[in-house]
Protein backbone atom coordinates (compact mmCIF):
# COMPACT_ATOMS: atom_id res chain seq x y z
CA UNK A 1 0.00 0.00 0.00
CA UNK A 2 3.02 2.43 0.70
CA UNK A 3 4.30 2.19 -2.47
CA UNK A 4 0.78 2.79 -4.06
CA UNK A 5 0.49 5.64 -2.40
CA UNK A 6 3.81 6.67 -3.09
CA UNK A 7 3.44 5.89 -6.84
CA UNK A 8 0.20 8.12 -6.62
CA UNK A 9 2.45 11.22 -5.34
CA UNK A 10 5.04 10.58 -8.17
CA UNK A 11 2.46 10.81 -10.15
CA UNK A 12 1.33 13.96 -8.97
CA UNK A 13 4.53 15.26 -9.46
CA UNK A 14 5.11 14.22 -12.85
CA UNK A 15 1.88 16.14 -13.83
CA UNK A 16 3.62 19.07 -12.50
CA UNK A 17 6.90 18.69 -14.57
CA UNK A 18 4.71 17.87 -17.48
CA UNK A 19 3.01 21.91 -16.97
CA UNK A 20 7.10 22.63 -16.69
CA UNK A 21 7.75 21.06 -19.71
CA UNK A 22 4.77 23.34 -21.39
CA UNK A 23 6.38 26.34 -20.43
CA UNK A 24 9.55 25.96 -21.24
CA UNK A 25 8.71 24.29 -25.03
CA UNK A 26 6.22 27.23 -25.12
CA UNK A 27 9.15 29.34 -24.14
CA UNK A 28 11.39 28.52 -27.16
CA UNK A 29 9.39 30.21 -29.69
CA UNK A 30 9.45 33.18 -27.66
CA UNK A 31 13.09 33.66 -26.71
CA UNK A 32 14.03 32.73 -30.11
CA UNK A 33 12.35 35.89 -31.17
CA UNK A 34 13.97 37.30 -28.05
CA UNK A 35 17.33 36.81 -29.04
CA UNK A 36 17.46 37.94 -32.16
CA UNK A 37 17.33 41.64 -30.29
CA UNK A 38 19.01 40.74 -27.03
CA UNK A 39 22.23 38.93 -26.49
CA UNK A 40 22.01 35.65 -24.78
CA UNK A 41 23.65 36.06 -21.40
CA UNK A 42 22.04 39.50 -20.79
CA UNK A 43 18.72 37.96 -21.45
CA UNK A 44 19.64 35.10 -19.14
CA UNK A 45 20.64 38.00 -16.56
CA UNK A 46 18.00 39.42 -15.91
CA UNK A 47 15.52 37.05 -16.24
CA UNK A 48 17.23 34.80 -13.25
CA UNK A 49 18.01 38.23 -11.31
CA UNK A 50 14.77 39.51 -11.18
CA UNK A 51 13.13 36.17 -10.48
CA UNK A 52 15.33 35.37 -7.78
CA UNK A 53 14.35 39.37 -6.36
CA UNK A 54 10.50 38.47 -6.63
CA UNK A 55 11.56 35.19 -4.94
CA UNK A 56 13.59 36.91 -2.08
CA UNK A 57 10.60 39.47 -1.70
CA UNK A 58 7.72 37.35 -0.96
CA UNK A 59 10.05 34.47 0.99
CA UNK A 60 12.45 36.27 2.73
CA UNK A 61 11.63 35.18 6.50
CA UNK A 62 12.20 31.47 4.80
CA UNK A 63 15.70 32.77 3.59
CA UNK A 64 16.42 34.08 6.50
CA UNK A 65 15.91 30.93 8.51
CA UNK A 66 17.60 28.99 6.31
CA UNK A 67 20.53 26.99 7.22
CA UNK A 68 24.38 27.90 5.47
CA UNK A 69 23.96 24.20 3.92
CA UNK A 70 20.48 24.84 2.17
CA UNK A 71 22.27 28.21 0.43
CA UNK A 72 25.12 26.01 -0.49
CA UNK A 73 23.05 23.38 -2.12
CA UNK A 74 21.40 25.80 -4.01
CA UNK A 75 24.76 27.67 -5.13
CA UNK A 76 26.05 23.93 -6.01
CA UNK A 77 22.77 23.02 -7.99
CA UNK A 78 22.93 26.32 -9.58
CA UNK A 79 26.75 26.14 -11.23
CA UNK A 80 25.29 22.73 -12.89
CA UNK A 81 22.39 25.02 -13.90
CA UNK A 82 24.65 28.38 -15.31
CA UNK A 83 27.07 26.55 -16.93
CA UNK A 84 24.96 24.21 -18.62
CA UNK A 85 22.98 27.13 -19.93
CA UNK A 86 26.61 28.38 -21.28
CA UNK A 87 27.94 25.75 -22.44
CA UNK A 88 24.65 25.03 -24.58
CA UNK A 89 24.52 28.97 -25.42
CA UNK A 90 28.16 29.25 -26.97
CA UNK A 91 27.29 25.96 -28.75
CA UNK A 92 24.49 27.30 -30.50
CA UNK A 93 26.57 29.26 -32.13
CA UNK A 94 28.29 26.77 -33.97
CA UNK A 95 25.21 23.98 -34.52
CA UNK A 96 21.82 24.60 -35.63
CA UNK A 97 18.75 24.62 -32.87
CA UNK A 98 17.26 21.16 -34.21
CA UNK A 99 20.58 19.40 -33.29
CA UNK A 100 21.38 21.56 -30.21
CA UNK A 101 17.69 20.10 -29.12
CA UNK A 102 18.40 16.59 -29.20
CA UNK A 103 22.08 16.47 -28.40
CA UNK A 104 20.63 18.29 -25.10
CA UNK A 105 17.72 15.91 -24.86
CA UNK A 106 20.10 13.05 -24.60
CA UNK A 107 20.08 14.10 -20.83
CA UNK A 108 17.25 11.23 -20.74
CA UNK A 109 20.26 8.77 -21.51
CA UNK A 110 22.67 10.32 -19.25
CA UNK A 111 20.89 10.64 -16.26
CA UNK A 112 20.31 6.83 -15.29
CA UNK A 113 23.70 6.38 -16.21
CA UNK A 114 25.29 9.39 -13.92
CA UNK A 115 22.89 8.66 -11.31
CA UNK A 116 24.34 5.05 -10.80
CA UNK A 117 27.95 6.60 -11.20
CA UNK A 118 26.90 8.91 -8.21
CA UNK A 119 24.60 6.77 -5.81
CA UNK A 120 26.20 3.72 -6.17
CA UNK A 121 21.84 3.02 -6.61
CA UNK A 122 20.90 1.52 -10.21
CA UNK A 123 17.62 3.47 -10.94
CA UNK A 124 16.09 -0.48 -13.04
CA UNK A 125 15.72 -1.21 -16.24
CA UNK A 126 12.25 0.57 -17.16
CA UNK A 127 14.34 4.06 -16.02
CA UNK A 128 16.72 2.75 -19.01
CA UNK A 129 14.02 1.44 -21.29
CA UNK A 130 12.55 4.97 -20.65
CA UNK A 131 15.10 6.86 -21.37
CA UNK A 132 16.19 4.68 -24.29
CA UNK A 133 12.68 5.15 -26.10
CA UNK A 134 12.46 9.27 -25.47
CA UNK A 135 16.20 9.23 -26.41
CA UNK A 136 14.95 7.83 -29.86
CA UNK A 137 11.95 9.64 -29.83
CA UNK A 138 13.80 13.04 -29.70
CA UNK A 139 16.23 11.64 -32.77
CA UNK A 140 13.02 11.47 -35.01
CA UNK A 141 12.13 14.58 -33.58
CA UNK A 142 15.18 16.07 -35.00
CA UNK A 143 16.20 14.13 -37.56
CA UNK A 144 15.85 16.25 -40.49
CA UNK A 145 19.00 18.45 -39.14
CA UNK A 146 20.77 16.08 -37.61
CA UNK A 147 24.14 15.48 -39.76
CA UNK A 148 27.63 15.26 -38.63
CA UNK A 149 29.58 16.62 -35.22
CA UNK A 150 31.27 19.75 -34.98
CA UNK A 151 32.37 21.84 -32.25
CA UNK A 152 29.20 23.53 -31.14
CA UNK A 153 27.51 19.93 -30.81
CA UNK A 154 30.58 19.21 -28.53
CA UNK A 155 29.59 22.23 -26.29
CA UNK A 156 26.22 20.68 -26.58
CA UNK A 157 27.15 17.62 -25.44
CA UNK A 158 28.78 18.79 -22.12
CA UNK A 159 25.96 20.81 -21.60
CA UNK A 160 23.70 17.29 -21.96
CA UNK A 161 25.97 15.99 -18.92
CA UNK A 162 26.13 19.40 -16.64
CA UNK A 163 21.81 19.31 -17.19
CA UNK A 164 21.70 16.10 -16.19
CA UNK A 165 23.84 17.11 -13.35
CA UNK A 166 21.51 19.66 -12.19
CA UNK A 167 18.79 17.17 -12.10
CA UNK A 168 20.31 14.67 -10.10
CA UNK A 169 21.94 17.28 -7.85
CA UNK A 170 18.44 18.32 -6.94
CA UNK A 171 17.29 15.10 -6.13
CA UNK A 172 19.99 14.33 -3.56
CA UNK A 173 19.69 17.93 -1.62
CA UNK A 174 16.01 18.19 -1.95
CA UNK A 175 14.70 15.32 0.70
CA UNK A 176 16.62 17.26 3.25
CA UNK A 177 17.03 20.51 2.02
CA UNK A 178 14.50 23.39 2.00
CA UNK A 179 13.50 22.95 -1.72
CA UNK A 180 12.37 26.99 -1.78
CA UNK A 181 15.65 28.27 -0.55
CA UNK A 182 17.08 25.66 -3.04
CA UNK A 183 15.19 27.21 -5.72
CA UNK A 184 16.10 30.76 -4.87
CA UNK A 185 19.51 29.63 -4.30
CA UNK A 186 20.49 28.38 -8.05
CA UNK A 187 17.96 31.17 -9.13
CA UNK A 188 20.29 33.81 -8.07
CA UNK A 189 23.80 32.07 -8.70
CA UNK A 190 22.38 31.62 -12.36
CA UNK A 191 21.45 35.17 -12.80
CA UNK A 192 24.31 36.54 -11.07
CA UNK A 193 26.89 34.55 -13.16
CA UNK A 194 25.07 35.40 -16.23
CA UNK A 195 25.50 38.92 -15.84
CA UNK A 196 29.07 38.53 -14.84
CA UNK A 197 29.73 36.96 -18.14
CA UNK A 198 27.10 39.63 -20.31
CA UNK A 199 29.44 42.71 -18.52
CA UNK A 200 32.59 41.06 -20.28
CA UNK A 201 31.21 39.91 -23.46
CA UNK A 202 28.38 42.27 -24.11
CA UNK A 203 29.18 45.36 -22.21
CA UNK A 204 26.90 47.12 -24.24
CA UNK A 205 23.48 44.88 -24.60
CA UNK A 206 23.35 44.94 -19.95
CA UNK A 207 21.77 48.40 -20.91
CA UNK A 208 18.55 48.50 -19.60
CA UNK A 209 16.68 50.60 -22.76
CA UNK A 210 15.22 47.44 -24.88
CA UNK A 211 11.91 47.62 -26.71
CA UNK A 212 8.71 46.48 -24.58
CA UNK A 213 8.94 43.24 -26.89
CA UNK A 214 11.66 41.89 -25.05
CA UNK A 215 10.63 42.99 -21.49
CA UNK A 216 7.21 41.31 -22.35
CA UNK A 217 9.45 37.73 -23.19
CA UNK A 218 11.36 38.69 -19.89
CA UNK A 219 8.60 38.84 -17.92
CA UNK A 220 7.25 35.39 -19.21
CA UNK A 221 10.25 33.59 -18.67
CA UNK A 222 10.68 34.85 -15.35
CA UNK A 223 6.78 34.22 -14.11
CA UNK A 224 6.14 31.31 -15.74
CA UNK A 225 9.34 29.23 -16.89
CA UNK A 226 11.51 30.58 -14.02
CA UNK A 227 9.79 31.18 -10.64
CA UNK A 228 6.74 28.56 -11.53
CA UNK A 229 8.62 25.97 -12.94
CA UNK A 230 12.00 25.54 -10.98
CA UNK A 231 9.92 26.31 -7.91
CA UNK A 232 7.94 23.49 -8.84
CA UNK A 233 10.40 21.39 -9.96
CA UNK A 234 12.00 21.56 -6.42
CA UNK A 235 9.29 20.65 -4.98
CA UNK A 236 8.38 17.87 -7.09
CA UNK A 237 11.50 16.11 -7.24
CA UNK A 238 10.66 15.37 -3.13
CA UNK A 239 8.49 12.88 -4.71
CA UNK A 240 9.77 11.19 -8.09
CA UNK A 241 13.33 9.71 -9.00
CA UNK A 242 15.49 12.26 -11.70
CA UNK A 243 15.10 9.56 -13.90
CA UNK A 244 11.19 10.28 -14.19
CA UNK A 245 12.09 14.13 -13.81
CA UNK A 246 14.40 13.98 -17.01
CA UNK A 247 11.99 12.01 -18.96
CA UNK A 248 9.00 14.39 -18.01
CA UNK A 249 11.20 17.06 -18.84
CA UNK A 250 12.13 15.89 -22.42
CA UNK A 251 8.59 16.59 -24.03
CA UNK A 252 9.72 20.57 -23.67
CA UNK A 253 11.44 19.04 -27.38
CA UNK A 254 7.80 17.83 -28.32
CA UNK A 255 6.00 21.35 -27.05
CA UNK A 256 8.98 23.56 -28.92
CA UNK A 257 7.62 21.83 -31.98
CA UNK A 258 4.25 21.97 -31.12
CA UNK A 259 4.74 25.84 -30.96
CA UNK A 260 6.79 25.90 -33.65
CA UNK A 261 4.53 24.57 -35.97
CA UNK A 262 1.06 26.95 -34.26
CA UNK A 263 3.29 29.92 -34.20
CA UNK A 264 5.91 29.64 -37.00
CA UNK A 265 4.17 27.55 -39.49
CA UNK A 266 7.22 25.29 -38.96
CA UNK A 267 6.38 21.49 -40.18
CA UNK A 268 5.24 18.68 -38.14
CA UNK A 269 6.02 15.52 -39.95
CA UNK A 270 5.02 12.25 -39.30
CA UNK A 271 8.34 11.31 -38.41
CA UNK A 272 8.48 14.33 -35.87
CA UNK A 273 5.06 12.96 -34.63
CA UNK A 274 6.30 9.20 -34.24
CA UNK A 275 9.62 11.05 -32.36
CA UNK A 276 6.83 12.47 -29.89
CA UNK A 277 4.76 9.59 -29.43
CA UNK A 278 7.81 7.49 -28.73
CA UNK A 279 9.31 10.11 -25.99
CA UNK A 280 5.29 9.50 -24.49
CA UNK A 281 5.83 5.52 -24.66
CA UNK A 282 9.27 5.89 -22.37
CA UNK A 283 7.38 8.10 -20.14
CA UNK A 284 4.15 5.56 -20.02
CA UNK A 285 6.95 2.76 -19.62
CA UNK A 286 8.54 4.76 -16.10
CA UNK A 287 4.81 5.88 -15.33
CA UNK A 288 3.33 2.41 -14.90
CA UNK A 289 6.44 0.61 -13.18
CA UNK A 290 5.49 1.66 -9.51
CA UNK A 291 1.77 0.22 -10.10
CA UNK A 292 2.88 -2.96 -12.18
CA UNK A 293 5.48 -3.68 -8.73
CA UNK A 294 2.60 -2.84 -6.43
CA UNK A 295 0.16 -4.76 -8.07
CA UNK A 296 2.38 -8.04 -8.82
CA UNK A 297 3.65 -7.36 -4.56
CA UNK A 298 0.05 -8.06 -4.01
CA UNK A 299 -0.78 -10.80 -5.91
CA UNK A 300 2.37 -12.63 -4.55
CA UNK A 301 1.27 -11.81 -0.76
CA UNK A 302 -2.08 -13.25 -1.76
CA UNK A 303 -0.62 -16.48 -2.65
CA UNK A 304 1.74 -16.72 0.46
CA UNK A 305 -1.53 -16.19 2.29
CA UNK A 306 -3.11 -18.87 0.48
CA UNK A 307 -0.42 -21.54 0.90
CA UNK A 308 0.09 -21.44 -2.54
CA UNK A 309 4.09 -21.17 -3.79
CA UNK A 310 4.40 -17.76 -4.98
CA UNK A 311 5.24 -17.17 -8.57
CA UNK A 312 8.73 -15.74 -9.58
Amino acid sequence: MNEYVAGKKMILADISLFFVAIFWGSNFVIMKEALEIIDPFTYLGLRFTMAALILAAFFWKRLIKASPGDFMAGVLIGFFLFSGFAFQTVGLLYTTPAKSGFITGTAVVIVPFLYFFITRHSPGPWAFLGGGLAAAGLYMLSADEVTGFNLGDGLTLVSAFLFAAHLITIAIHVRRRDPLVLAISQIAFTGLASFSVAFIFEPTAVMLNHPPLIWGAILYAVIFCTIGAFVTQNIAQRYTPPTHAVLILSLEAVFAGLFSYLFWDELFTPLKLSGALLILAGILVAEMRPFISAKFASRRASMIRRGLPPFE
